[in-house]
């Protein structure tokens, strides 16, 4: 699954994933579910579920049940006439931003599990016939006690699987997630459990799903990082000594053309540089052009740095990984 992202997951990424052979389940970024009833003026290119509608879940996020069902209500009626498949809604109790915390959203729902199975309740009501996911962090104090009541909820609420990224709420990345607690959600839940965090390569995939018996992997900035990685993994889950060359040229251009076309002006240069901030990790020398482009004011100055980069380093054009 490729995992929601702010500023990353959206339309131009599932695109050039899809352009690999995709994956089998693509998440939104985060959409604010009171700004989303607000009719906020970029919420349409949040809730951009292209170019796989039937395999893409929207996530909401909210400080309140009320208008995360309102949000959901809307989202229904907004959809009704356009005849588009939506995969799923995922409801966010995981984001440990602080300004999404302090409000009320995102892990903060983790303190109170009552509340939080009561907002799945009436999201799950308002679909019966649509996936409804859910998903989260440890929560504030290490408890796999407290997780697994906490889980328990949600499932007998309604929801249809969950997604743990196993660190704390002020754990950071540096640190490999505790993957055992996802190991003891797979065993002790009766709905899938799906693990998110240090997916990087097809080691760290079989040890999730294998070791930990996780239903599936989520996979985040690596996918950033690597828009081919989907397709490494699958070609390898057939064939653990398979190599394959990544255009690594041609796939940055191509993905400045797809925020050209399918995001609005204003989020061309967040977006772009966004991306290359990970996927410069492919290059040799990533450092000086990762810095040139965070500095770089427009699309064009992105694109002509990115090609003078592979006019003196034509190595990087093309790599091979496995």
């Amino acid at each position: 699954m490729l995992a929601p992202m702010v500023e990353l997951s959206h339309r131009p990424l599932r695109e050039l994933i899809a352009g690999f052979g995709g994956c089998d389940r693509y998440y939104t970024e985060m959409c604010g579910a009171p700004a989303y009833v607000s009719d906020a003026p970029y919420d349409q290119w949040f809730l951009d579920t292209q170019p796989c509608p039937e395999r893409t879940a929207i996530q909401f996020n909210s400080p309140d049940a009320e208008r995360m069902a309102a949000a959901v209500r809307k989202l229904l009626i907004d959809r009704s006439g356009q005849g588009l498949a939506l995969g799923g809604i995922d409801i966010n109790f995981g984001c440990s931003a602080p300004l999404i915390e302090k409000a009320g959203g995102g892990v903060f729902w983790m303190k109170h599990p009552e509340a939080a199975a009561a907002m799945v309740a009436s999201v799950r009501k308002l679909i019966p016939g649509i996936v409804l996911s859910v998903k989260m962090r440890l929560g504030y104090e290490e408890s796999g006690e407290a997780l697994l009541a906490f889980c328990r909820g949600l499932v007998d609420a309604g929801a249809d699987y969950l997604i743990l990224h196993p660190r704390l709420k002020d754990q950071k990345f540096k640190r490999l997630g505790k993957w055992e607690y996802v190991a003891s959600l797979a065993q002790d839940l009766s709905v899938p459990v799906i693990g998110n965090g240090d997916i990087r390569d097809y080691a760290s995939y079989s040890k999730a799903v294998g070791r930990y018996g996780a239903a599936g992997a989520m996979i985040g900035r690596e996918a950033v990082r690597r828009p081919w990685i989907f397709a490494l993994l699958r070609a390898q889950e057939r064939d653990p000594g398979y190599r394959m060359q990544a255009a690594v040229e041609d796939t940055g251009i191509h993905m400045l053309k797809l925020i050209r076309a399918y995001l609005p002006p204003s989020f061309h240069l967040s977006r772009a540089r966004r991306f290359f901030f990970y996927y410069c990790d492919n290059l040799s020398f990533s450092h000086h052009l990762r810095y040139a482009i965070q500095n770089a004011p427009d699309l064009q100055a992105i694109e002509t740095l990115f090609k003078e980069y592979f006019d003196e380093v034509p190595k990087d054009r093309v790599i091979e990984q496995g």
